[in-house]
């Protein structure tokens, strides 16, 4: 997935909040320990400008869904 990562660990590290280094790939099912977290904000940068050489074929892209507020589940 290619996702905007703005908490949590990163073996590179992390920029401040908005920065394009921030964009990730990641591959779900690498991912443990994730959690839920009701009480973040809807995080993410208009600033995207790398090539997802990660994906390959998109299932979702949120920006297809401009209408939806994630913040509040829609």
């Amino acid at each position: 997935m290619l996702c905007y990562q703005y908490a949590g660990e990163s073996a590179s590290g992390l920029e401040p909040v908005g920065s394009p280094a921030n964009w990730r790939c990641m591959e779900v099912e690498r991912l443990s320990q994730v959690e839920l977290r009701e009480q973040d904000v809807w995080q993410t940068a208009p600033n995207h400008s790398r090539p997802a050489t990660c994906v390959v074929k998109a299932d979702i892209d949120a920006e297809d869904y401009p209408e939806r507020d994630p913040q509040n589940g829609q």
